[in-house]
This record gives structure tokens, sequence and C-alpha cells, in this order.
């Protein structure tokens, strides 16, 4: 029998990984602002409300705080270094180590440029589907922790 294959990964494989995925995270982004322009957070959200859809997340009560907390959680259960939280009618996300930023730094793009603000309407389109409430993000600070805010309508959908 032969052994699985991931579990003879070395440390450069898990580099070489990350800077073929930080290249390929790169080009979509581009491309899709090539082709979309000004509608690309709406194709983000698109994305999130899709993702959403497939998440292993149920509420019976899909209040913000509520979707907030299951999202935090479902993120930790995946080793991202995440907070959240509220502030009167805002959600606060915090992330340290940010992923998302390592992509940025790796290839020196921008940070609080169109990947993060891609990445920030991903999540408030994944918030707009569990809370059936329109969702949208607002960066509060980037660097070593980065976080941003999501704006939540009173309308229920």
């Amino acid at each position: 029998m032969i052994p699985p294959s991931e579990l003879q990964l070395k440390a450069e494989d898990y580099d070489m990984a990350f800077t073929e995925v930080s290249f390929l995270l790169d080009m979509f982004v581009s491309t899709i602002e090539a082709f979309i322009g000004k509608s690309t957070p709406s194709l983000a959200v698109a994305a999130g409300r899709k993702m959403a859809a497939n998440l292993p997340i149920y509420l019976e009560d899909p209040s913000p705080e509520n979707a907030l907390d299951a999202l935090v959680g479902f993120f930790r259960q995946q080793q991202m270094e995440i907070q959240g939280s509220f502030k009167g009618a805002e959600g606060l996300l915090a992330l340290d180590h940010c992923p998302i930023r390592s992509v940025c730094l790796a290839r020196k793009m921008e940070l609080d440029g169109h990947v993060c603000q891609m990445f920030h309407y991903y999540i408030a389109g994944i918030m707009a589907e569990l809370t059936g409430r329109p969702v949208r993000p607002r960066t509060v600070g980037t660097g070593e922790r980065c976080s941003f805010a999501l704006l939540f309508s009173g309308v229920r959908k």
C-alpha cells in the first residue's frame, strides 16, 4: 500500500503551495477587476452568499449576533485567529495573522486594497445570507491585526 502523500509533505511544500495560492488569488482578483470593474463588491457578496449556503451552520434565530458567533466559531475550527463582537449595531471582526494580509505582503499588494476589500465583502455576503439582512463592510484597521466592521440593515429580507 502506498502511504498518503500528505503525510510526506515538508515545510518547503507548504511554502510552494502558499506562493502558488497567492499568485492565483492575485491573478483572480486582477481579472475580476478588469472584467467587472465597480461591480466587484457585488460579485464578492454573491460568492459569500453561495458559501453561506454550504457552511455547516444552522441558526434558529438568525440575528446578527448569533450569526457572527457561529461564523467566528466556524473560522476558529479552521484555525483562524479571529474574534467577533458587537458595538451597538455594528459587528466587529478582528483577525490576527490574517491569511489575506499574508498574501498581500507576499505579492506586494496594498493592504486594504482590492483583495482585502473583496474578502470583507465576501464575509458580508456570508453574514447577509445567514441573517437575511443586507450587510456592508467597513475597514477599521490593517496591520498585524486586521479589523473591519459589518453594518447591518434594520430590515430583514
